[in-house]
């Protein structure tokens, strides 16, 4: 039966099935509900170490997703404040990793709040949207002019925060940030990661199960599709490590024992990163 998403009142019909786009193997789906009331459609590759989405939102339907997104009322659309502090953190972020102001590319800069940031703090920064809303958003909120086009300059930063997972093919965007960074350039790639325990513990309810996330990374095939792309040293930052709330483990002993039950088995298959729910990679050029 063909998957219809609706959005806005309108209907998308689904007809792309795609295999994993690492290795090709024809996985089988999932059916899982998203926020908003819409649904997901999600396989797992284990020998690639990724989730992904088929048969996929259509191309109509996740611009659609998006500009209804970035229109709506919505707390995470509205909070200017909110953005502002966690960009403002980001931007702290990238300059403990590359010190000093230069050159940024923000991609997939959605309502302007990080460029704000960069430009504030002294940085030659560019955004890059594809949203009209989101674009229409930076203008009102921040003072800045996205662009709708990615600039044929060479950076000395470039950011994705929470990005890489909606889009369509991965690897061929990110070939065309490696041609975009300048020597000793610096990636940054903030994304859920699939391999942490509050997703296992979460299941089917995951907070990152959404429309237009058509991609559930793990390091290590965030590592497989920026090597493809051309990039070297990939590495994640120290950074958002959680454990279970002691506070709901007092509240709900049950929930509690199977958290911290999952938690260390998190920690026991994946050390470093079992812990983290959003990660943050670095990859150079």
């Amino acid at each position: 039966m063909t998957m219809i998403d609706q959005i806005n009142g309108v209907a998308y019909p689904r007809q792309d099935p795609i295999p994993c786009p690492l290795c090709g193997l024809v996985n089988q789906p999932k059916p899982i509900p998203a926020r908003f009331g819409m649904q997901t459609s999600v396989a797992e590759c284990l020998p690639c170490r990724l989730a992904y989405q088929t048969p996929r939102p259509s191309d109509d339907a996740s611009r659609a997703y998006m500009n209804w997104r970035w229109s709506s009322g919505d707390r995470y659309v509205t909070d200017s404040e909110s953005k502002r502090r966690a960009a403002r953190g980001n931007l702290r972020q990238v300059e403990a990793v590359r010190p000093g102001s230069g050159r940024l590319l923000d991609f997939g800069a959605g309502s302007g709040a990080f460029v704000r940031a960069c430009l504030d703090g002294g940085w030659d920064a560019v955004g890059v949207e594809q949203s009209e809303s989101a674009i229409e958003r930076a203008k009102t909120y921040y003072g800045i002019s996205l662009q709708n086009t990615l600039p044929d300059d060479r950076f000395d930063v470039i950011t994705m925060w929470d990005v890489v997972e909606h889009l369509r093919d991965p690897v061929a965007v990110l070939r065309l940030l490696h041609d975009r960074l300048g020597k000793d350039g610096v990636l940054f790639i903030e994304t859920g990661n699939y391999e942490n325990w509050r997703r296992v513990v979460e299941g089917d309810r995951w907070g990152l199960y959404l429309l237009d996330h058509h991609f559930y990374f793990t390091p290590h095939s965030l590592q497989s599709a920026t090597a493809r792309a051309g990039f070297s040293a990939f590495s994640l930052l120290d950074v958002y490590h959680s454990a279970p709330s002691l506070r709901r483990t007092l509240t709900r002993p049950r929930w509690g024992m199977r958290a911290w039950r999952e938690y260390r088995n998190a920690k026991k298959a994946w050390p470093e990163h079992g812990d983290i729910n959003v990660m943050i990679a670095i990859a150079r050029a």
